[in-house]
């Protein structure tokens, strides 16, 4: 049997986080022991593991120094006002860097000598997130193998010069799309020999059972229900989703939009909601633990992205076979066939209303998306069959 540890920074609602334990739910307990290190623990998502999965906790120094600095340094601080220091100046520099575009600092090297090391040994430790949480596995876990998990198009992120110097440490680095691989070997071309395509597992089953659950609509007749499920982040483009609403407010199309997910920049997407008068037109619902049923209840399933590296939302709407209106961020391909299992739009509010529009107005176009995307094959098998060779099973 071996003996695994997944780290990942929380179980808060997210793509990396719903597929984690999409995974650890189809993982056989006769065949692995796995430990799961959460930086904080109590994420919505943690009730939804399988009881045989040990969950550990991060000591409150390590929180501080690699969780959102608002809500954790005043932890950290009373701990060690050295760690809490280093923190801070991360945080000034890596803004002040962004804001004077000034190339990217390895922040890692400041807060790493603060974090201690995690005392069990494992037969292989992954880092499901990339960044400190990758870091982390290499620096501060004994492991026989090390594997790093890369959950976006890197392309569309700033890399520091020594992240390539970890990221060669790792055994192996796993990606969850073909065109995220690609963009990984584009920027590091020796990491060709040990990088692999796992994606995101997402089963069948769990989905379809999901969502069955009971739920309160707001169903109105000849109104049309859009829904996406995403963090409240830059990269999620839901900003662009508050400006296509209100292109369809003013075209007096019958909608309400309802997002599920919670980030950074929820307080300003509110005011920008309010500014235009859609309160009763755009929701914040915040994070829910089960969001199927409110996909499975949607006309419509809107993803506004800027860039993904594979989305999970997309996986879960093919399943409950919803009809999908998507932007065209560069790895979108290798999940959506246009005009086949949805219908995939420029990333501009205009754009993204006249797709909506068209999607819903054409009754046979959105029947056939729909009647494709509940043919979806469920690849867990095949997914399982990668992973146990990948640990070395």
């Amino acid at each position: 049997m071996k003996r695994l540890l997944f780290v990942i920074p929380t179980l808060r609602m997210g793509g990396a986080e719903r597929s984690l334990v999409s995974l650890l739910n189809a993982l056989d307990p006769a065949r692995v022991q796995v430990d799961l290190l959460l930086f904080e623990a109590g994420g919505v998502l943690q009730s939804q593991l399988p009881d045989w999965v040990n969950v550990l906790e991060s000591d409150p120094v390590t929180r501080g120094m690699i969780l959102e600095i608002r809500y954790h340094l005043k932890e950290a601080a009373k701990r060690s006002l050295p760690a809490a220091a280093a923190r801070l100046w991360m945080t000034v520099r890596s803004k002040l860097g962004q804001k004077l575009n000034l190339p990217p600092k390895f922040s890692w090297d400041i807060v790493k000598k603060h974090v201690p090391k995690l005392k069990k040994r494992y037969d292989a430790a992954i880092g499901y997130l990339e960044g400190f949480t990758d870091f982390y596995v290499i620096d501060k876990v004994d492991a026989d193998r090390k594997i790093g998990w890369i959950h976006t198009d890197i392309s569309k992120t700033r890399h520091a010069d020594k992240e390539a110097a970890y990221y060669a440490k790792f055994d192996k680095l796993v990606t969850i799309t073909e065109k995220c691989r690609d963009a990984i070997l584009d920027r590091y071309p020796a990491f060709e020999g040990k990088t692999i395509v796992i994606h995101n597992l997402v089963s069948a089953d769990e989905v379809r059972q999901k969502a069955e659950e009971s739920i309160e609509t707001e169903k109105t007749p000849d109104v049309y229900e859009l829904v996406t499920v995403g963090r409240l982040e830059y990269a999620k483009g839901i900003d662009i989703a508050v400006e296509t609403g209100r292109i369809l407010a003013e075209r007096g199309f019958p909608f309400r939009w309802h997002v599920y997910g919670d980030g950074s920049l929820r307080e300003e997407i509110e005011k920008k909601i309010e500014a235009l008068g859609l309160e009763e037109k755009m929701i914040l619902h915040g994070t829910v633990a089960n969001p199927y049923p409110f996909i499975k209840a949607a006309d419509v399933i809107v993803q506004p992205s800027r860039w993904e590296g594979k989305s999970v939302l997309l996986d879960e709407a093919k399943l409950l076979g919803k009809a999908i209106v998507v932007t065209n961020y560069p790895s979108v391909s290798d999940q959506v066939c246009h005009g086949e299992t949805g219908w995939i739009v420029d990333a501009k509010p205009e754009a993204i209303a006249d797709g909506i529009e068209h999607v819903l107005h054409d009754t046979v176009l959105r029947a056939h998306l729909e009647k494709n995307c509940l043919e979806t094959p469920d690849k867990t098998a095949a997914i399982l069959k990668i992973f146990y060779r990948m640990i070395g099973e």
